[in-house]
């Protein structure tokens, strides 16, 4: 037992000293979901409620990159390669804490002429807590981790991109070091779930301590979730179960609030076999000066297939100004795979 709590505080410490915005394998951004082991990333209040045939162990690997059509149009090199980020998360516990670990390799600043790129290798380590008496439960989490960086490497092929990430030397991220504390709230029933989460009540970025209303209130989402319930009264599995997703995010930023409204239809084919299709809109606003003048606007697509203990997903975002002919801004994807024993 003793060396497993030296293991433990080592991981811990050697996190905090490697990462930054390392994707963990949530199912969406809604901090009001509940039953499942993936809801606990969005909100740690969802850890008691989580199913116990979820077990107490998941592995997550996902790829997200961004589809620039004007880098396509000018048949760049590498154009699969725009800002890719491979994660890889582990994640363990049980009814009321759960430790995960994880690592990231990001592409970012792509230059054409030569071909170049800034290469991050990040490690993020998160400890979340909750507990719960009857429909109402709280969490709290603690979160932390910094950067190395690679600056400006010249890539002709996906084998240099290979040997820069896996073979060569990443430098100090000087600054990216990071620490915050998270707390939660949800209240949770088979009909609907209410759920408030603050991601930066403590936060410690490059040095610098900050607690303020300001960094609670820029992180604090709320949201809604009307579910329908997965069995009926007889105890058998409805075929289609449908939910609602509606939610106000980081409530007072200046640049990255937003309202969020997501639909999901589950086709529940067996006990452990189901097929998810979902679809949603997110609209981001500037909260401390026009609240009702939308910066940008994206539509997502979603879709998810559950097969015993394996899930596969994959997301697709467009910005809605493609409707109108405007490819200014890039479309994203991501491609995640979970295993939970």
């Amino acid at each position: 037992m003793k060396k497993a709590f030296i293991l433990v505080f080592a991981l811990l410490f050697a996190a905090g000293n490697l990462c930054a915005a390392i994707h963990l394998p949530s199912r969406s951004m809604s901090v009001a979901r509940a039953g499942r082991i993936e809801d606990v990333f969005s909100n740690p209040a969802a850890l008691p409620f989580r199913s116990s045939a979820d077990g107490s162990f998941l592995v997550g690997l996902s790829y997200a990159d961004e589809a620039d059509p004007e880098i396509y149009r000018n048949d760049e090199k590498l154009s699969f390669f725009q800002s890719s980020e491979i994660d890889l998360s582990l994640s363990f516990g049980g009814r009321h804490a759960m430790f995960s670990l994880a690592v990231s390799y990001d592409l970012d600043d792509r230059k054409a002429e030569p071909l170049t790129y800034d290469m991050y290798f990040k490690m993020h380590f998160q400890l979340d807590l909750g507990y719960a008496a009857g429909p109402f439960s709280a969490g709290a989490r603690l979160q932390g981790g910094s950067s190395l960086v690679r600056t400006d490497r010249r890539v002709e092929s996906a084998w240099d991109y290979a040997a820069n990430f896996f073979f060569s030397q990443f430098y100090e991220n000087s600054g990216s070091e990071y620490f915050q504390l998270g707390l939660g709230a949800m209240w949770h029933d088979d009909w609907f779930t209410v759920g408030l989460y603050s991601d930066r009540v403590v936060a410690a970025e490059g040095g610098n301590i900050s607690f303020s209303l300001d960094s609670i209130t820029d992180s604090l989402s709320l949201g809604l979730t009307l579910n329908f319930p997965r069995f009926t009264s007889e105890g058998e599995l409805y075929l289609l179960r449908p939910s609602l997703v509606l939610q106000a995010g980081n409530l007072t930023s200046s640049s990255d609030s937003y309202l969020l409204a997501e639909l999901d239809f589950c086709f529940q084919l067996l006990p452990d076999t189901n097929l998810t299709v979902s679809t949603g809109i997110i609209s981001f606003r500037n909260a401390r000066e026009d609240y009702f003048d939308s910066l940008r606007t994206d539509q997502s697509f979603s879709l998810e297939l559950e097969l015993g203990q394996w899930s596969l997903d994959f997301d697709y975002t467009l910005p809605v100004e493609y409707y109108k002919g405007d490819s200014s801004r890039p479309m994203s994807f991501t491609i995640a795979l979970r295993f939970n024993p």
